[in-house]
């Protein structure tokens, strides 16, 4: 019985100090934009086992890269959760973006918007779930626009 309860206190210990922002899961999408001779890409990151307060960190990426046209008119990534679950209800923590950007946050998502020539917006925050929860998930799409031509892609986790 005190070998059992040992390994079980040395586990729990383990869990709490290495474990907690290593669950994660994320995704990556890139796609080619011909027109401008550049890329567009999506990335989506969630902690997916909650700390004590019953939220994780998430991050969204939209990143555009183009040798022709290095400054986009503007670059956003626009967000939103889903949750698997009985009775099962998103709980939003707004965080912060990239710098000179503007936004707007719900409780189920948002978007984070850079209208000043950078070619990369980025949004992270927490996000927990209410309810009897299995799983929750995030979809991010970025998209942007640069010399006319209109550009997105989405990842999702």
């Amino acid at each position: 019985m005190k070998k059992i309860l040992t390994i079980g206190l040395t586990l729990l210990i383990c869990i709490s100090t290495f474990g907690q922002a290593s669950f994660a899961t994320s995704d990556t999408r890139t796609d080619d934009i011909p027109q401008l001779n550049g890329t567009i890409r999506s990335d989506v990151w969630i902690q997916t086992i909650a700390d004590p307060d019953g939220t994780g960190e998430f991050q969204v990426t939209a990143d555009y890269d183009s040798s022709t046209y290095p400054s986009p008119s503007w670059i956003k990534t626009e967000w939103d959760f889903y949750v698997i679950g009985i009775s099962a209800s998103i709980d939003f923590k707004p965080g912060s973006g990239s710098i000179e950007g503007s936004g707007y946050t719900s409780t189920s998502g948002g978007y984070w918007k850079n209208s000043n020539g950078a070619s990369m917006a980025w949004y992270r925050g927490r996000v927990g779930a209410n309810g009897l929860t299995i799983y929750v998930g995030c979809e991010n799409t970025a998209s942007g626009y640069a010399a006319g031509v209109p550009f997105s892609t989405t990842a999702r986790v």
